[in-house]
């Protein structure tokens, strides 16, 4: 049993705790991950904002529902839901 809670095995053998939360964030160059604590309010409050910042620039937001599946949030449905383990912020596409 880790800090915070229990540990499970992810991919590349890192451990990720049952606590923590992640936002990854798609960009050109790539992604950028961003673990949380669920349980520190701290977090959460900076991942709801995070969350609103990038869902107001016009990114979608992908939760995970388990089992490798990701589930887009509607335009009536794009709040922050701090039971979240992952979610995945991806830029809307751009013409050109």
């Amino acid at each position: 049993m880790g800090t915070f809670g229990w540990r499970r095995q992810l991919n590349h053998g890192r451990i990720h705790e049952d606590n923590m939360a992640r936002h990854i964030i798609m960009d050109s160059s790539g992604h950028s991950t961003i673990e949380f604590d669920k349980t520190k309010p701290s977090d959460l409050a900076e991942a709801e904002r995070r969350f609103q910042k990038l869902i107001a620039k016009g990114f979608l937001a992908a939760e995970e529902m388990g089992d490798g599946k990701h589930r887009v949030l509607t335009e009536g449905d794009r709040t922050f839901n701090p039971a979240t383990e992952e979610t995945i912020f991806i830029p809307a596409l751009k013409g050109g």
